[in-house]
């Protein structure tokens, strides 16, 4: 019912909010702007005012065979499967006759290019007052104190995190501009009504959240907010029913802040799709802000919200958290509540969160899930720097190869190393750690059928009689998952093949239907093996490193490449070191050699990760670092195999297993940012005279 509702409603108001509203919310907004601002978005606003533009057949057509279909190069779009308009070809996505429907990614020179040469540069900062500046810098346990103590109302602080979502529109964080371009609206009267409620019944009315706004990763359900998981075909198409973090989160009295752009259903390393262009990276223009949660990230490093939801099944929590300078944290599976989040593999999906500061984590995560006493708890028992223990295995997250005769899927030449510029950031933390007498423990994993543990279980296991991809078989229900996602949360019959004709492949890494196509790849047998006893064998070699070490905490760097251009992305020409035979040189690699191993290993247990951003390198380029903590209890019975293993399926148990892991990282993170050059470095979009810091 509620569905058919909002259908009349934009039935009726379509006309009206293209024409003098949606004109007349440009003006107030654009008013007051600096001159290249406004320049900009008025152009953007004339060349797209909704989105929504009519195309016949014939202009469908002739977008798909890369024709001229509108002004400036924009391609419109025609109707979906269910007769709603498709959204117009946003101008920071490729060109239609660059990307390929339906497809997976592949390299491609002329993307590249294009990339190299078409994004826009940045924007001047918009005009503060002190007081504003201030309230933007705050972090969300400055804000969430401020507002309990009534030094601030949900209203002015809302009121500045929507003033700079609103000027920086263009980097895409969030989705939706073109047909709902008073979409902040909505948050600043959640706003409102916190503060009403609090004046009425008392400050505590509002806790634990206050009111803080929290964007929303673009592929969790929402009623107030378009649904499309980034699928043009879906742009309009509002949920009969939010998901379910995003439940809590109002129940916690905190404010949903719009959407942020996502690739197709999260299936890219890249936050892409043609339906809201390409989010930029705030440090340079030219990284890309990562994927799948590329929207969020860049949304907390820019200044327009202290945290955002994220949701990781193959890095789409961390690989954004390193390419933005954040903490990302993937937690241990259901730590925080997945449903209403269609996601890509039933074993591997988990929401998070990436934040500024590991405080903000923290102070998150216990107001959230209202585990403050146990926050407490873990806070009093946590043991000092010195009393923690560090492993440091080399393979195979510093150093990587496919053993003679394992399976070898992705096709691995040679062995692999990380960037000269990502190992000098980690060693230079070891060594931090090493100086204060932290324990270092550089031992490899333990054996197992004569080679590393990890080598024999991903690259030797056999099930059926063929070799098991553990990869392959993850994103079995990936399909399945999507469209029952979309007949659930958006009573919508539009059907898997609709959505993967309206995907856009664009270049190496970028090709979400590549990834739907995939999941018919691994057979039943396969899949049942990946949900029983390969869990239960991989918690075996994961603890095993723990228990026969000694250590507390791993530590390894977050990503084999410099960060990603958009530019070496497409074309498969990022910077690693390769080593072919004749030593280890820099070497390019594609998107999925730098990101494979690092985000998608071991994502089949409950393993709590956090990435800890380390300044930039001598290029300017983000890097951070990433610690991993014990899958389970310490007594762990499944990881040793005789016992029961009831832990792995208790939710209960999830929502505070990662507190002592998490505790024990900020004592090790307080080490590191002793040293000036291993601290988090701001973007160069919030620095300079007049902007949120000096340069």
């Amino acid at each position: 019912k509620l569905q058919r509702e909002r259908e009349r409603e934009r039935e009726r108001g379509v006309e009206r909010v293209r024409g003098r509203e949606s004109m007349a919310f440009a003006r107030q907004r654009l008013l007051g702007l600096p001159p290249p601002v406004l320049l900009a978005a008025s152009a953007l606003l004339l060349l797209s005012p909704l989105g929504l533009a009519a195309a016949d057949d014939d202009d469908h057509d002739s977008c798909r065979r890369g024709g001229d279909a509108g002004q400036g190069g924009i391609c419109t779009l025609g109707l979906s499967a269910e007769g709603h308009r498709r959204p117009t070809w946003k101008p920071t996505f490729p060109p239609r006759h660059l990307v390929e429907p339906g497809v997976a990614g592949k390299i491609s020179v002329p993307l590249a290019e294009w990339f190299r040469d078409s994004l826009p540069g940045m924007m001047p900062p918009p005009g503060m007052t002190d007081r504003e500046r201030a309230l933007a810098r705050m972090t969300a346990t400055e804000y969430i104190e401020a507002r309990r103590v009534g030094s601030v109302t949900c209203v002015e602080y809302a009121g500045v995190l929507v003033a700079r979502a609103l000027h920086y529109a263009y980097m895409n964080h969030f989705m939706y501009w073109d047909i709902m371009p008073r979409q902040m609206d909505i948050v600043m009267r959640m706003a409102e009504a916190l503060d009403q409620r609090a004046a009425a019944e008392g400050i505590e009315a509002i806790a634990p959240l206050y009111g803080l706004p929290v964007p929303a990763k673009g592929t969790m359900a929402t009623v107030d907010f378009p649904s499309s998981a980034g699928v043009g075909i879906l742009h309009n198409t509002f949920a009969v029913a939010d998901a379910a973090a995003l439940t809590r989160l109002k129940r916690m009295n905190g404010i949903i802040f719009g959407k942020t752009n996502v690739p197709e259903f999260a299936g890219s390393w890249v936050s892409c799709n043609y339906a809201n262009g390409c989010t930029l990276n705030p440090y340079n223009h030219s990284l890309t802000s990562g994927g799948s949660s590329g929207g969020s990230a860049s949304a907390v490093a820019s200044y327009v919200a202290p945290v955002a939801f994220t949701e990781d099944t193959g890095g789409s929590t961390r690989h954004p958290s390193v390419q933005n300078q954040n903490f990302g944290y993937d937690p241990s599976r259901n730590h925080y509540p997945n449903a209403g989040n269609p996601g890509m593999s039933y074993t591997l999906d988990q929401v998070g969160i990436n934040a500024r500061s590991l405080q903000d984590i923290l102070t998150f995560d216990a107001a959230f899930l209202g585990t403050s006493a146990a926050h407490a708890a873990a806070a009093a028992r946590a043991r000092q720097a010195r009393s923690v223990s560090v492993g440091l295995p080399k393979y195979p997250f510093v150093e990587f190869y496919v053993p003679e005769g394992g399976m070898n899927s992705q096709e691995y030449v040679g062995k692999q190393k990380v960037s000269v510029n990502a190992l000098r950031k980690y060693e230079a933390v070891a060594a931090a750690l090493k100086e204060v007498g932290i324990r270092l423990v550089e031992q490899e994993w333990p054996e197992r059928n004569g080679r590393n543990a990890v080598a024999d279980l991903f690259h030797f296991t056999r099930v059926n009689g063929k070799p098991f991809d553990f990869v392959q078989t993850a994103l079995h229900s990936y399909t399945g998952q999507v469209s029952e996602w979309v007949r659930a949360y958006l009573n919508s019959s539009v059907a898997v093949k609709d959505i993967m004709n309206d995907t856009f492949a664009a270049g190496d890494g970028h090709g979400p239907a590549g990834y739907m196509t995939g999941c018919n790849t691994s057979d039943e047998s396969h899949l049942r093996y990946a949900m029983g006893p390969f869990v239960r064998k991989t918690l075996r070699v994961w603890n095993g490193y723990f228990d026969e070490h000694g250590v507390d905490v791993l530590l390894t760097p977050a990503q084999f490449c410099d960060a990603p251009t958009y530019e070496c992305r497409a074309a498969g020409t990022c910077r690693m070191q390769r080593d072919f035979g004749s030593g280890y040189r820099t070497a390019d690699a594609g998107i999925t050699h730098c990101n494979l191993l690092s985000f998608v290993l071991f994502k089949n247990i409950p393993v709590p990760k956090i990435t800890v951003p380390v300044g930039l390198d001598p290029e300017g380029n983000p890097v951070s670092i990433e610690f991993w903590g014990r899958a389970g209890p310490k007594q762990d019975p499944a990881g040793r195999g005789d016992g029961s293993d009831d832990w792995l399926y208790d939710d209960d148990f999830a929502q505070t297993a990662d507190l002592d892991f998490l505790y024990a990282v900020r004592e090790l993170v307080e080490v590191i940012q002793r040293t000036p050059s291993l601290r988090r470095a701001e973007a160069g979009l919030v620095t300079g005279p007049g902007n949120l810091f000096d340069a």
